[in-house]
């Protein structure tokens, strides 16, 4: 059985890794996805793992198992809703999106509701197995009883509290406890874990890891692995955050803040006072014992941890009943909101045989934030070289964590020098030129691959069209609608021209054509490093132009930046982008003032 384990994520890692191990111990074969944002923290990069959807395509899987609300619905593979938490009174826990094939649930609770809506829209099959993530509770329980030991030692207390809130910002506790934190901590001498949600709102993570500084007894926790947590705790502070089901399954006490449930069978409290005396009385009277049992029978009544087992096993036996679907039949609706999500599915991947090989080329430094989606992004290529300035800031450290990648490093003099040395070191002929902050899509990696391996006669070099992003969001206008460059080329019909040190010019010995599909760009991180890319590039533009012989006047400080942003922002639609066209045509714009500022100042000194 070939599975996909499909992580959109950081949470899907626990839920999804003893279902792993279960697909190793019975020598099926397994491929992880994981969207983009994960790649930095997968902590599996040992193993088989992707982040292209078109990988999935090619890779035709048998089963999908997903602990999220959306999966691609033309993959390959039996979709398998694993869930994510075990909250079912938060909105959307038993709407039926249509993407699953099949519901593996936690327990009667779950199963009761899921086989009424299976009566309802008859397009989806259920079966209880119990959860996987919890499956640790039987392997792990007594795990960590020595750390805990020596916590309790080291702080001269007998108890450890957990504050595990939701990320939620119209659920969340976080902004209203952190007083009642810092008084629990300081009057009762426990230990308090405070344990965030990798969405949690940035503010209330540095709030909370100020008090963490301040107050010795409060520990901050940034590991990945909650359950941890969960087991040396004993108790849990919380909101509405599904976490309080899986505490509770360890039956030990739980206090919650404005808990949405329609039913709360723990301390749930409707004002953020009280924290202190609600953890003293729940230590010393539990009066929510008898609930706790009540829960762990309706939600998750499996001790045995067996539950990833017993979803291997099911998805076996309905694949042999009913088969391996092509794909999920969807509404036009549905499929356009996966398609926005995941991307189009690629109508004919390239499958053919690679009859010439493709060198991918970057030169970078400091590109702590792109470079490991950028060598991801280019696995595809037969061979990948970074030429690297010396970069000060991690780059290094993560590129040598590719072993397949072939790493120089050299001083930087100009772009052009860096990239005409980089371009010499490509050993295929067929050459991939990116910058690390572009990206390129499913699409048109399956073009490169067509165009490449083409029995028909190629060009010699081809543009590719480029969307912009400003942070994640696509710039539609404001001059870049028609950015182009050339990215793939044949080394053996190209070079650098040596007049030009910034914006280099590539000239071709030969044909040239545009590819259909575009490249992504995300040039724009944020306002400051954006203007400070603006100004670089104006000074270095500056130094090719001290070669003319004209002294920077009124017209070129002041019509010129003008221009650029009226050209920009009114001509070539800037306005359409809003706020964003506006940012980035007067930062554009400011890369034309400092050129003739610098400019201005090399001729003074000259003088």
């Amino acid at each position: 059985m070939k599975v996909i384990l499909f992580c959109q994520n950081a949470y899907a890692f626990g839920i999804l890794a003893p279902i792993r191990d279960v697909l190793q111990e019975q020598g099926h074969d397994f491929l992880w996805y994981i969207s983009g944002k994960l790649l930095d923290n997968f902590p599996y990069k040992n193993e088989n793992y992707t982040v292209s959807t078109l990988d999935l395509q090619l890779y035709k899987s048998d089963a999908i198992f997903v602990p999220g609300n959306e999966v691609p619905y033309y993959i390959r593979g039996l979709k398998v809703q694993v869930f994510h938490g075990l909250a079912g009174e938060k909105k959307g826990h038993f709407r039926i999106r249509h993407y699953f094939d099949l519901y593996l649930t936690q327990g009667p609770y779950f199963t009761d509701k899921f086989n009424e809506l299976k009566k309802r829209h008859k397009n989806f099959d259920v079966i209880e197995t119990g959860w996987p993530k919890l499956d640790v509770y039987s392997t792990e329980k007594n795990k960590y009883d020595f750390e805990k030991k020596a916590i309790l030692q080291q702080f001269n207390t007998d108890k450890i509290v957990l504050y595990a809130p939701t990320f939620s910002p119209s659920l969340t506790s976080a902004p209203y406890l952190l007083k009642e934190i810092r008084n629990l901590a300081e009057t009762t001498g426990y230990v308090i874990l405070i344990k965030f949600h990798d969405l949690m709102d940035q503010k209330w993570i540095k709030e909370y890891k100020r008090m963490s500084n301040e107050i010795h007894n409060v520990l901050f926790k940034e590991d990945k692995n909650i359950i941890k947590s969960l087991i040396q705790a004993d108790i849990l502070v919380s909101d509405t955050s599904s976490v309080i089901y899986e505490f509770i399954l360890l039956n030990k006490p739980v206090i919650s803040y404005k808990n949405i449930a329609e039913k709360v069978l723990w301390d749930n409290s409707k004002s953020y006072t009280g924290l202190t005396e609600k953890v003293l009385d729940n230590f010393h009277l539990d009066p929510h014992a008898a609930e706790r049992a009540y829960i762990n029978m309706q939600f998750h009544p499996y001790q045995d941890g067996k539950s990833a087992l017993r979803m291997v096993e099911a998805v076996k036996e309905y694949i042999e009943i009913h088969g391996v679907p092509v794909e999920r039949k969807l509404s036009l609706a549905r499929r356009f909101k996966i398609n926005s999500m995941f991307g189009k599915p690629i109508k004919n991947p390239f499958v053919g045989k690679k009859t010439n090989k493709i060198s991918a080329i970057l030169i970078t430094y400091n590109e702590d934030i792109h470079i490991n989606a950028v060598l991801e992004n280019v696995k595809f290529a037969d061979e990948i070289i970074v030429v690297d300035s010396f970069s000060t800031d991690g780059t290094i450290e993560k590129i040598k964590e590719h072993p397949e990648v072939k790493l120089i490093q050299r001083p930087f003099v100009n772009y052009t020098d860096q990239k005409s040395y980089a371009l010499e070191q490509a050993t295929n002929d067929w050459v991939l030129f990116l910058d690390a902050d572009e990206r390129v899509p499913d699409q048109l990696r399956n073009e490169i691959l067509e165009t490449v391996n083409s029995s028909k006669p190629t060009a010699d070099a081809y543009y590719f069209y480029r969307t912009f992003m400003f942070k994640n969001k696509v710039l539609r206008f404001s001059g870049w609608q028609r950015d182009k460059n050339y990215r793939l080329f044949k080394k053996s019909k190209v070079h650098f021209t040596q007049d030009r040190i910034v914006h280099e010019t590539l000239v071709v010995d030969g044909q040239s054509e545009v590819l259909k599909n575009r490249l992504v760009h995300y040039s724009y991180k944020n306002y400051e490093d954006y203007k400070g890319k603006m100004i670089k590039y104006g000074q270095m533009k500056a130094v090719e132009e001290l070669k003319k012989d004209y002294d920077p006047n009124f017209y070129h400080f002041v019509f010129r930046p003008f221009y650029k942003f009226f050209n920009h922002y009114i001509l070539r639609f800037g306005i359409l982008d809003g706020k964003k066209g506006a940012i980035i045509c007067y930062l554009n714009a400011l890369g034309v003032y400092s050129r003739y500022k610098e400019l201005k100042r090399l001729r003074n000194l000259r003088s």
